[in-house]
Formats: C-alpha cells, sequence, structure tokens
C-alpha cells in the first residue's frame, strides 16, 4: 500500500453507489486518516466484482483496505523478525481503536445511506 493510510476499492464506482463510498470515505478522514479510492492494486478484488452488482441486483460491495504500519508499533522487518520468533508484536493500540470506530460508525450509517440510495 507505500503510504496510502486507507484505500477504497469499488471497481471505480462500478461495485458500489458512489454515496456509499463516499460516506466511507468521509468517516475514516473525519477520524484523521488519509484516504484514497481505487489507487491501482486495490481497486476491489474477485469477491467486490462478483458481488457488487448495484445496477443488477442493488447488491453494493467495495474493498477496504487499511496499511497495516498503521497498526504495528514495529517496521515490517521487525515485525517478520518477532512472529518468526513465535513473539506476539504490540499493537498500535490508539489507531486500533480509531478504525474500530470508524468500522462502527460505518456500520452504523450505511443502513440510511443505502435507503436514500434506493429511494432516488
Amino acid at each position: 500500500m507505500k503510504d496510502h493510510q486507507v484505500i477504497i476499492g469499488t471497481r471505480h464506482d462500478t461495485t458500489c453507489a458512489r454515496e456509499l463510498a463516499a460516506t466511507v470515505a468521509a468517516i475514516f478522514t473525519r477520524h484523521g486518516f488519509e484516504v484514497h479510492e481505487n489507487v491501482s492494486g486495490y481497486t476491489g478484488g474477485n469477491i467486490v466484482t462478483t458481488f457488487g452488482q448495484p445496477q443488477a441486483k442493488r447488491v453494493h460491495a467495495l474493498q477496504l483496505e487499511i496499511n497495516a504500519s498503521l497498526l504495528m508499533t514495529t517496521s515490517r522487518e521487525e515485525f517478520i523478525t518477532h512472529v518468526s520468533r513465535g513473539g506476539i508484536p504490540e499493537k498500535a493500540e490508539e489507531n486500533v481503536a480509531r478504525v474500530r470506530e470508524c468500522l462502527r460508525e460505518v456500520m452504523a450509517t450505511l443502513p440510511s445511506v443505502l435507503a436514500t440510495v434506493h429511494h432516488s
């Protein structure tokens, strides 16, 4: 993911209504994360492509990628070394808490946004 913090993939707005992706982006942005959409290599995988059919079946799908470096207190190399020795690395608890709060908000907010999308 390079330096990207959060990436939302919607196969360039084909698997999810724009309003849903924008809502998710706004929530993560409000919590201080840098959000990008449809970055090359992170536009949405097979599941998103297969099931995200908003026009035909009213099923929306998006891929949400969180950069693992936000959740760790060590570098990638230190993390791998620690895990390979059987250790359990420390988590970046503050960022983990922020991500959890974003996900709670997303789950609480999306049903009402989805209702407006389908009534439009």
